[in-house]
């Protein structure tokens, strides 16, 4: 009887020791190709855009986050602090009782030529990563050594258009791009015509009322804030984002700082 009990309890110490064995072979199979990937088979397409893009926006964004907080400038100037930032004077009157002088007439081309001198190493920075990326991968590479880009700012997008001849050989497949066009998703374009806006309501009409813009643009917060010296802090925000741009303008103000 004891005999009997023995060889049916090992019976069932086999099924499971039978059973654990499956189990760990199929999770092998199942996660040891993600874990160690052979490259056997087609190699996933190297894309240069998506590569190059994900790289200089990588770098883009926090200057853009920066230069939008301070009125559109990386600089300190002119400019009043509020919420611990030193927002820019876009329009500014030192004398009371007068208009105050737009001070950047050529905000968005202004912003441009900032951004595009803070890229002006990361581009071939990102391209040579990406060269190296692609080598590793088993492509043969020829690139440009010289890449030509811009700094555009259009509805919804800051763009920067790069052009630089590269050719990817691997095997009978090869693929050539003469131009490469990522951007970086950010409603710089919308702030900055919005506070030309806002600039020229104020020194046309000594002020702007946010509540009846907000109305008609429901997509973007004004907030308007007044300093005991006379000075209005604007921030705009998108709602669904919650971007900012910020900036300061004092016009039109009275002794004793009323306004």
């Amino acid at each position: 009887m004891l005999c009997k009990r023995g060889k049916k309890g090992q019976a069932t110490l086999f099924i499971i020791i039978a059973i654990v064995i499956v189990a760990v072979v199929v999770l092998a199979l199942i996660l040891v190709p993600k874990l160690f990937p052979r490259g056997i088979g087609p190699a996933k397409p190297i894309d240069p855009e998506a590569y190059i893009g994900d790289c200089v926006n990588l770098a883009l964004e926090p200057s853009v986050e920066t230069l939008a907080s301070q009125g559109g400038s990386l600089e300190l100037g002119n400019c009043i602090v509020y919420k611990d930032v030193c927002r820019h004077y876009l329009c500014y009157s030192s004398i009371n009782y007068a208009a105050c002088v737009n001070q950047e007439p050529l905000l968005k081309e202004k912003i441009e030529q900032i951004l595009k001198t803070k890229l002006g190493n990361v581009v071939s920075s990102c391209i040579n990563s990406f060269s190296n990326s692609a080598t590793q991968q088993g492509y043969e590479v020829s690139i440009c050594s010289n890449p030509k880009f811009n700094v555009t700012l259009t509805e919804g997008k800051i763009n920067v258009p790069i052009e630089c001849s590269m050719t990817l050989s691997k095997g009978e497949s090869v693929k050539r791009v003469d131009k490469i066009n990522p951007f970086l998703k950010w409603p710089l374009f919308e702030f900055v015509t919005l506070t030309k806006q806002i600039i020229n309501e104020e020194i046309a009409n000594t002020d702007f009322n946010p509540f009846y813009y907000m109305l008609k643009h429901y997509s973007i917060e004004i907030e308007k804030f007044r300093t005991s010296e006379g000075s209005k802090i604007y921030i705009l925000r998108e709602r669904t984002s919650g971007k900012e741009f910020g900036f300061a303008v004092r016009n039109y103000v009275l002794p004793g700082g009323i306004n």
